[in-house]
């Protein structure tokens, strides 16, 4: 466990040499605290994804966003991305067409909301599901007729609107059926959420997409259902993934979106930057505290030196595959 890591510690920093830039880290505000935004902010983390709640009048979710958005402002956060709420009634491709567009002009407000927010990017999902194999060519094109709408709502407050690979039998679930809904609007980019492929290699999805890819949620699993646990805890090779969306282009924030379990351990980031003297590798206790963090995970994770040094180790590595491939 210390080693993977390690390994994806190192892979990162490469990357960001590669880019001559820093890596934006962020993590979901949807279960932060003050408390946990601030010491985020502290460790490092530098962006925050807002999400819309769905639920509640248009008032009241305005004002949970709102809310998000000034703590992430005292915290000196900024928003990457809006998440837009879904859910299987919230479903931009249902095939009643009465219902679909109730959900567009429910959306188009929540769009609204998301201005006074002032993300980059806003997130939606193609769909809910279960979607049965004899309504899904209908579903995919109710899908691209909804997000020709939206994109225009997204172009009004200043956003990219960028839809997310989902799972199993929901819309979306693999490069060539994403790239066909978004095709018709350039301007549409991806959401590739790591966690999301259950049918397609990770790194063929990113060959495939290419530089439609905006944004990245980050989370591991075990490739046989969606788990969004902490890296290096799945089966997510993370130095060849880092390096393939490095090659697609990628400059975006890698965005954290875990869960956890009744009894589970804290959520914990490492944060990587390389500038042009210095890498930078330090923790992000997203979940907890100092104390906590040395009685949790001492024994587990290796030290700010050791990731230093591991760095140093992969990036040699790295420069020396570079030279050989050239």
């Amino acid at each position: 466990m210390k080693k993977r890591i390690l390994f994806t510690a190192a892979a990162l920093v490469c990357a960001a040499n590669l880019t001559a830039q820093c890596l934006g880290v962020g993590s979901s505000t949807s279960s932060m605290s003050p408390e946990e935004m601030a010491a985020a902010a502290k460790a490092g983390v530098e962006y925050v994804e807002i999400g819309i709640s769905g639920r509640g009048t248009v008032a009241e979710i305005r004002e949970k966003a709102l809310h998000a958005k000034r703590m992430a402002d005292e915290a000196g956060l900024k928003v990457w991305s809006c998440h837009l709420p879904f859910s299987r009634k919230l479903d931009i491709s249902v095939l009643n067409d009465s219902a679909r567009m109730a959900n567009l002009e429910f959306l188009t407000e929540m769009i609204a909301i998301c201005g006074e927010v002032g993300p980059e990017k806003l997130v939606l999902h193609p769909s809910s599901e279960p979607i049965a194999d004899g309504e899904r060519e209908q579903r995919i094109r109710n899908s691209i007729a909804s997000i020709g709408i939206l994109r225009r709502e997204a172009a009004r407050i200043g956003a990219q609107l960028c839809i997310e690979d989902l799972p199993r039998t929901c819309l979306g679930r693999n490069s060539a059926e994403l790239l066909r809904i978004i095709a018709p609007y350039p301007e549409v980019k991806i959401c590739f959420d790591t966690n999301h492929l259950l049918s397609e290699d990770l790194l063929h999805f990113v060959e495939a997409c290419g530089d439609r890819i905006a944004t990245v949620h980050v989370s591991d699993y075990d490739m046989v259902d969606e788990r969004h646990w902490l890296p290096g805890k799945g089966r997510i090779d993370w130095p060849a993934l880092y390096g393939a969306l490095m090659k697609a282009g990628y400059k975006g924030v890698f965005m954290y979106e875990l869960k956890r379990g009744e009894g589970d351990n804290p959520t914990i980031g490492i944060v990587l930057c390389s500038d042009t003297d210095e890498d930078i590798a330090k923790y992000s206790v997203l979940h907890g505290n100092e104390q906590l963090f040395a009685s949790k995970y001492k024994l587990y994770l290796p030290t700010e030196e050791e990731l230093r040094a591991e760095i140093e180790t992969q990036k040699e590595m790295f420069y020396l595959q570079h030279d050989q491939n050239k």
